[in-house]
């Protein structure tokens, strides 16, 4: 399983890297908006871990990019934020069910069950 942290700050990213290194992910650090969706092509992640500051400094609507895009449109994403809800990301790009909102700060208990939901457990929460 391949879990994608979207994190500019190098040391928090190092820190959600150390954290969930433990569980044998195969973990991809993406520090820039530029090179995230070629990243995503190359790596096709399992789960995106995405901080509130990555996609609000892109160019573009970044979550809104994501649902687009073919490689990525089924990839859930755990959007870490300090204040977001998941009512304020559903009215500005649009709430699919593959989007959870972590209000920091997080418990580790907490990131590693939306992961396990994620990827473990995934066939219970996604419809086909």
């Amino acid at each position: 399983m391949k879990i994608f942290i979207c994190e500019q700050d190098p040391y928090r990213a190092k820190l959600i890297h150390d954290i969930l290194g433990v569980y044998n992910y195969k973990i991809v650090t993406v520090s820039r908006q530029s090179d995230f969706f070629k990243e995503a092509h190359m790596q096709k992640p399992s789960v995106i871990i995405m901080n509130a500051l990555f996609a609000e400094q892109a160019d573009n609507d970044l979550l809104s990019r994501l649902r687009r895009d073919p490689a990525t449109s089924q990839v859930p994403v755990i959007y870490i934020s300090k204040t977001a809800s998941v009512k304020s990301i559903s009215s500005n790009h649009g709430y699919d069910g593959l989007i959870e909102v972590l209000q920091e700060p997080f418990k580790i208990k907490n990131l590693r069950h939306y992961i396990d939901r994620w990827t473990t457990l995934r066939s219970l929460y996604i419809k086909h």
